[in-house]
């Protein structure tokens, strides 16, 4: 059989169709295979940064009988444990004096820092106490009343954040 041009630019238009849709798709299998990577790097952080947000929820019902602060840990906690990202609290987003929150956003820097420093990574359960510590001190921060428990997630996220190292 004769293959004529229109033929042959059928041919042509296939094959590179065909060529095209090989390449998506390995190309979409890298980067799984590299976002799994990356997924499996992060899962104990995120597992430990669960149990962190689950015990801050279960402290906002039982000590402060506060039904909205204990969803919104555990809603931090089971996105965590689905292993989603879930960022440190912003200092801007609560009630909190000026100068401490201005302390706070410091802060933060330096864990995000942390956080996403190169060595990331080594101790897990670290980084988590560090990033629970420090939304546990925001968030009862600005409530007067719980200001010896701030303190203490204060005091407790600063020496995971040494534990952790600079970045």
């Amino acid at each position: 059989m004769f293959a004529g041009p229109r033929h042959r630019r059928e041919l042509s238009k296939h094959s590179l169709y065909r060529g095209m849709l090989f390449s998506v798709a390995a190309l979409a299998a890298c980067l799984g295979f590299i976002q799994a990577a990356a997924g499996d790097q992060s899962a104990d952080f995120k597992q430990d940064l669960a149990q962190g947000y689950s015990e801050l929820a279960s402290f906002a019902e039982i000590r402060t009988h506060d039904a909205a602060g204990q969803s919104y840990f555990q809603n931090k906690s089971d996105r965590a444990r689905a292993l989603y990202k879930v960022d440190p609290e912003w200092p801007t987003n609560w009630s909190v004096v000026p100068d401490l929150q201005k302390t706070m956003m410091r802060d933060r820097q330096a864990l995000v820092a942390a956080l996403t420093n190169p060595k990331a990574g080594r101790d897990p359960k670290a980084e988590a106490m560090a990033q629970v510590n420090f939304d546990c001190w925001v968030a009862l921060s600005s409530v007067a009343s719980l200001a010896p428990e701030s303190e203490r997630c204060r005091n407790a996220f600063q020496a995971a954040l040494q534990q952790i190292g600079p970045p």
